[in-house]
């Protein structure tokens, strides 16, 4: 999919139909093989992640922390006691979160995925309120000037964007 179509968690579970090998033997490069069925049980537990975390960052507070991660999904969690809860889940990116970076008024979280874009969260609500897609392979870092409102992103193509988050959905630079 494009990385600006949305999809809820539901849909994309519904799209991972577990790979499946019938039962019985193929010939490959004229040797028998016997395939086995191989299934999957996606569940998910309370509260956490359903897959590997890829990044973290912390409110100035200290009293929430915010996590990227393989699920797709970046979350926001209470640190006021020892059994963190999470607070939010962020949830339209189609492929891992693999950055995210909470700009300066802490209202705002920017994450980057490997699904090509780049979606600004207001932290109070949970809504995504903008998607940013100009890199045209995996979005594997982001870095803020968080007083200012600019966000830079680089991805695997090779590209550099500094972008003015409050301001367009076009970069200020590029490298």
């Amino acid at each position: 999919p494009g990385c600006c179509e949305d999809s809820s968690l539901r849909s994309r579970l519904l799209c991972l139909a577990a790979p499946r090998m019938l039962g019985g033997t193929t010939t490959l490069g004229g040797t028998r093989r016997k395939q086995r069925r191989i299934s999957y049980i996606l569940r998910e537990e309370a509260g956490r992640h359903r897959s590997g975390v890829n990044s973290i960052c912390l409110s100035s507070r200290g009293d929430t922390l915010y996590s990227a991660s393989r699920d797709g999904t970046a979350r926001a969690w209470s640190t006021a006691n020892p059994r963190s809860r999470c607070l939010k889940v962020f949830d339209a990116h189609t492929d891992w979160v693999n950055d995210c970076v909470l700009l300066g008024n802490e209202t705002t979280l920017v994450t980057g995925s490997s699904d090509t874009s780049i979606k600004v969260w207001n932290t109070q609500t949970g809504d995504c309120v903008n998607t940013l897609c100009l890199h045209t392979d995996y979005v594997k870092a982001l870095a803020c000037a968080k007083h200012k409102g600019f966000v830079a992103s680089g991805g695997l193509d090779r590209d550099v964007y500094l972008w003015d988050i409050e301001a367009s959905k076009h970069p200020i630079a590029q490298g």
